[in-house]
């Protein structure tokens, strides 16, 4: 398997990042990532005044487990898949436990909330669940892989993407310490686990480069942050009073947009509020999770 990504890979530049896709693209400035709406307003109001460039194209959604990641993410296929302008959206679950009732319901309640009757969003409903093209990778390899495959497959069936969202990145992250030691290293001074991070993340923009658009992407927050301030870490993540760090190699970052740490909290009516705060700063909006999905508060 290791030889099919590297070859699928071989046109990736790995060392700087600065041309991943073989063509450097950033003389090309961003058109269909100009003007996004994500359809949560914590998200929108600051993209509004920070659009996306060639370099910056990932919004990442982190949060410990049952904070609201995944349906944050399936709120912002659904805006992308339903709006006027709609394209289409790929979504990737890249540990195997997505569930597509969950964005219907999300379709339909949006529909609903837009004045539709009950039969008129489910019809709009079925019609932005084709523009949603799902992948469903088992492992980081094969994550990588189907990035790097994207552009061929939007090629060859004319498609329009406008968003490329990624479920559950670093769930894998133990499984990728142990399986990358099977990596062949070209570069001496990396290990095996961030060689395969640099593929990664190389590929991820290299995609968005190749195909214009944004990508959305819920990471997982589950390694303590270290006890020692002398051991190295990026980023620190504070998340119901506990300390996480970011399982990501550090040029993650130069990718990313803007990060969003989410936290969730059980309202007395039984559904959950969650709230968003950049990286670093507190938390500004909040949003409602309930059986019928994310709905911004009003």
């Amino acid at each position: 398997m290791l030889a099919e990504i590297e070859k699928l890979l071989a046109q990736v530049h790995t060392e700087s990042g600065s041309d991943a896709a073989g063509q450097p693209s950033r003389q090309r400035s961003p058109s269909s990532t100009a003007h996004v709406h994500t359809g949560i307003d914590a998200i929108d109001s600051d993209l509004a005044h920070t659009p996306p460039t060639p370099a910056r194209r990932v919004i990442e959604l982190a949060g410990t487990a049952g904070s609201g990641k995944t349906q944050a993410l399936l709120r912002i296929c659904a805006t992308a898949a339903m709006a006027p302008a709609s394209a289409d959206v790929v979504l990737i679950d890249a540990d195997g436990t997505l569930d597509l009732h969950r964005l219907a319901r999300q379709m339909r309640q949006m529909a609903v909330d837009g004045g539709a009757t009950d039969s008129a969003a489910e019809a709009a409903a079925a019609q932005a669940l084709q523009r949603i093209h799902v992948f469903q990778p088992a492992t980081t390899h094969a994550l990588v892989a189907t990035l790097a495959m994207l552009p061929r497959y939007v090629r060859e069936r004319r498609l329009r993407v406008r968003l490329v969202a990624i479920d559950a990145l670093g769930g894998n992250h133990w499984i990728d310490r142990k399986e990358a030691a099977c990596l062949q290293l070209k570069i001496k001074r990396a290990t095996p686990w961030f060689r395969l991070q640099q593929l990664l993340v190389d590929t991820l923009l290299a995609t968005c480069q190749r195909l214009d658009c944004l990508a959305a992407v819920a990471q997982v927050l589950v390694l303590p942050a270290f006890a020692s301030e002398d051991e190295r870490q990026e980023r620190v993540f504070a998340v119901g009073g506990r300390e996480f760090r970011d399982a990501m190699i550090p040029r993650w970052q130069a990718i990313v947009l803007r990060t969003y740490v989410l936290e969730p909290a059980v309202c007395p009516d039984g559904l959950t509020r969650v709230s968003f705060a950049m990286h670093g700063q507190p938390a500004r909006h909040a949003a409602v999770i309930g059986p019928w999905g994310l709905r911004n508060c009003d």
